[in-house]
């Protein structure tokens, strides 16, 4: 009888914990953009040994963390002409401002030196204009955008 008591606690446990990280994962939306192709190489550019870069994507990663926090990240796409395959670079935000937006312009603004940033309470990403910096290949971009309600949050992968 106790070891079906201790195993009964154990199992639910471990039920209980599941359910906690399955709450805290369905807390986040994740909004990918593509930003743009960057082409800006040369005449050689479709030839496998082109230092040209046509094949580069640029995509803005907005994740949204219980609808209180923003999470902004830059990341860059480069395929290898020879495999065919692409290699994803990361470039977490070094800073960010999240304002109120209300057509051009933007209110309220809060800042952050880091890839996180307070959401204003009662606003959905969709109101919201974000500006952030990044560093890439040392040097430093700064980006905005602003989602608009076509742009949905990629569905978790289970």
């Amino acid at each position: 009888m106790k070891r079906t008591c201790i195993a009964l606690s154990m199992l639910m446990s471990v039920v209980a914990s599941q359910g906690m990280m399955a709450a805290a994962i369905a807390q986040e939306a994740v909004y990918k953009v593509r930003l743009r192709d960057v082409s800006t190489g040369n005449a050689n550019q479709a030839s496998v040994f082109s230092s040209g870069d046509l094949d580069r994507e640029e995509w803005v990663v907005v994740t949204v963390v219980n609808n209180k926090q923003v999470k902004v990240r830059h990341t860059t796409s480069i395929k290898n002409k020879f495999w065919g395959t692409r290699q994803w670079h990361d470039h977490p935000a070094t800073a960010l401002r999240v304002c109120i937006s209300d057509g051009f312009d933007k209110k309220d603004c809060q800042t952050a030196n880091s890839d996180a940033v307070a959401m204003p309470s009662g606003k959905s990403i969709y109101d919201l204009a974000i500006d952030f910096k990044y560093s890439e290949g040392g040097n430093l971009y700064t980006r905005s955008i602003q989602l608009t309600p076509e742009v949905k949050p990629e569905q978790a992968a289970n």
